[in-house]
């Protein structure tokens, strides 16, 4: 499709103030840039008093576990992002073989509400998807939990060198089927019971390629600077590779006051020649699975077993209670320390009833949007809380999808967004059918609705910026990201007065308003609000 956007005032994501001009648009590139541009035959966008913007680029989104069903991406596309960075967290749909399936249908299906088709390896699950078409660009990383459940499974211990030759080698096939790097999930299974020296191994080798490793770190609470970040600068320093923080956070109350540090150990880590870059997302609240963050894995080997017979279920309650305590206690004030732990035991029920927030369940949908202690209160009205809740993951097959208050905007979200260093991610589901956090609905809008036109926290053209270029520039995308002559014609116009994000905790799939036009590889994806049903996103392979 040939196209003529006239009017618009171009903001092109360098950073650069913005100016008014017409962009000529031939097959999939911007052909040319200037005022009073004029062509027979090109389809005419008027784009007077809208903002004509890169593509946004979410630089940590989980569309792929869904990508297949729901292709055309509305909930990202509908907000201005042209491409999805997925293959996050250390879970992903490739590579996969009996051991993953098996880890998969037990635990990560159970935890995130979703059926999933894995894929042996990551050129299969490719072309599978070009097959079907989609609606999005996609880069994809290589996610080193199922790297390592391809070769032990769930085992806790160290891998030993034969398996980790294995290892190197399935991530060297997926780096050339081109993928951009490698993901953990060092809360989650089985990134948590991989120890640092092993993700550095594997990291040498996606250096070879160039490749990122990319963190979802694991501490975003009172240990942040130590088991957090600490452990992303020695990978990154050690195995001489370039990296990147996940949702960047100070994920508890008690860790707010640390954003400052946060920031200086980063700044200080780069002036030391460490390449490292984040991303977050605009929220207060966190979202994560219910069972995923309280059980341990033993208890998804036998799952309703376990959560029923009286003894198994003493050992998880008394298993739960000692994970949160070495978790919090240790940064916790010496005078909260020194309380009696069944008196932290009550205090911790209270709070998790009044600020956890139930986002989806597989059953009782009524209860979405309701608080943890009132949605047991509804469900289990004659039992104690404990045992309710025990009763609850049960009954709902452990698929349940919370939030929770970690994050402060005032203490520390602003204080992040700011920095020249962090880039926009939604951490995202491509969902349809069933409620979730509305970061998947509304993050890029809410920037550009909250951070900069009410709260003018950054410029619009920084906050462009940081949605365009940087995450093009950190994945070494170097035709996207800019509005720039022979540049890929990935573009979103958009009024800057009426943009806004409309999704809530309690409906998160609520399309935002303001996005006018969503133009992919140069074909109109959404025109005046709506999708048109275009599917002409591509599969973005590292060059290296």
């Amino acid at each position: 499709m040939n196209l003529l956007i006239k009017n618009g005032f171009i903001v092109d994501g360098t950073g650069s103030p913005g100016y008014e001009a017409d962009i000529l648009i031939q097959d999939d590139k911007i052909k040319k840039i200037g005022t009073n541009l004029k062509e027979n035959g090109f389809k005419v966008i008027d784009a007077s008093n809208k903002v004509v913007a890169p593509g946004f680029i979410d630089m940590h989104n989980h569309g792929d576990f869904t990508i297949l069903e729901v292709n055309k991406a509305e909930p990202t596309i509908r907000q201005g992002i042209t491409t999805l960075v997925i293959g996050m967290c250390g879970l992903g749909m490739a590579p996969a073989n009996e051991k993953v399936r098996k880890y998969y249908s037990n635990y990560v299906t159970k935890i995130f509400t979703l059926g999933m088709q894995l894929f042996d390896t990551l050129q299969d699950y490719m072309a599978e998807i070009e097959k079907k078409g989609v609606s999005s660009n996609l880069v994809f990383f290589v996610p080193q939990g199922n790297v390592r459940a391809c070769v032990l499974g769930m085992e806790d211990r160290p891998a030993t060198q034969k398996e980790m030759e294995k290892m190197k080698e399935i991530i060297r096939k997926d780096m050339d089927a081109g993928a951009f790097g490698l993901s953990t999930g060092l809360i989650y299974p089985p990134g948590s019971i991989t120890q640092t020296e092993e993700i550095i191994e594997l990291c040498k080798i996606v250096n070879e390629y160039d490749g990122i490793y990319d963190s979802h770190m694991r501490n975003e609470g009172t240990g942040i600077l130590e088991e957090g970040i600490g452990e992303v600068i020695k990978i990154a320093k050690v195995s001489n590779i370039r990296a990147h923080i996940s949702h960047l956070k100070a994920g508890s109350s008690f860790a707010w006051k640390k954003t400052p540090e946060i920031i200086n150990l980063i700044r200080s880590a780069q002036k030391e020649g460490i390449y490292i870059h984040a991303d977050l997302y605009p929220y207060e609240e966190s979202s994560t699975s219910l069972s995923g963050a309280l059980l341990k894995p033993w208890v998804y080997e036998e799952f309703e077993g376990n959560l029923t017979n009286p003894e198994t279920r003493k050992r998880i309650i008394d298993e739960t209670f000692e994970l949160i305590f070495s978790t919090f206690l240790p940064d916790m004030p010496f005078v909260i320390r020194l309380i009696p732990k069944l008196i932290i035991k009550k205090i911790i029920i209270s709070v998790v009833k009044k600020y956890m927030r139930i986002i989806s369940v597989l059953n009782n949908h009524h209860i979405e949007g309701k608080f943890l202690g009132e949605a047991i209160k509804i469900l289990y009205p004659k039992k104690k809380f404990v045992e309710a809740l025990l009763d609850f993951i049960r009954d709902e097959k452990g698929s349940i999808m919370i939030t929770f208050k970690q994050m402060s905007e005032q203490k520390s979200i602003l204080q992040l967004f700011e920095q020249e260093f962090v880039c926009v991610g939604s951490d995202g589901f491509l969902v349809v059918d069933f409620n979730t956090h509305p970061r998947s609905y509304g993050t890029f809008p809410r920037i550009l609705s909250r951070y900069v036109r009410e709260k003018n926290i950054v410029s619009l053209e920084e906050a462009i910026r940081k949605m365009t270029s940087l995450p093009a520039s950190i994945l070494d995308l170097n035709d996207r990201g800019i509005v720039k002559p022979n540049y890929k014609a990935d573009i979103v116009i958009f009024d800057p007065e009426t943009i806004q994000d409309k999704a809530t905790y309690e409906n998160g799939r609520q399309y935002p308003i303001g996005i006018d036009y969503v133009i992919v590889n140069g074909e109109i994806t959404v025109e005046k609000g709506k999708h048109l049903g275009t599917l002409r996103g591509e599969i973005l392979k590292h060059k290296k």
